[in-house]
């Protein structure tokens, strides 16, 4: 069974919101990051891109430059499924952290 790109990215999300919340927090509004999916595509076909066949670190001498483009591309899209995790993380954490900073000034009265 084939798994789409499409497909791993709504599982990838779904466990990482599900490995970001915290029981003891205010119930945060939540939202798709989908910007972090453009982000990291754009990521991606710029390094997929970035392959170059007369560096030596890409193109060993005993596979075809075919073969070699074809791990680049492999290597960029594992990474690129990394990032955007991680990134989704990190926005969401940052997200709460930031909600939070502004739910105690709230309640302590900065806003009065």
């Amino acid at each position: 069974m084939k798994i789409t790109k499409r497909y791993l990215r709504r599982i990838i999300r779904e466990q990482t919101e599900e490995m970001t919340v915290d029981s003891n927090t205010h119930h945060w509004p939540r939202v798709d990051w989908t910007n972090v999916e453009d982000l990291v595509d754009q990521w991606s076909d710029q390094e997929s891109k970035a392959f170059d066949k007369g560096d030596p670190s890409m193109v060993g001498d005993d596979i075809s430059v075919s073969e070699a483009k074809k791990i680049w591309e492999d290597q960029v899209e594992s990474a690129a499924m990394d990032m955007e995790a991680e990134l989704t993380v990190r926005v969401r954490k940052i997200a709460l952290q930031t909600m939070q900073e502004f739910t105690d000034n709230l309640i302590n009265g900065d806003y009065a």
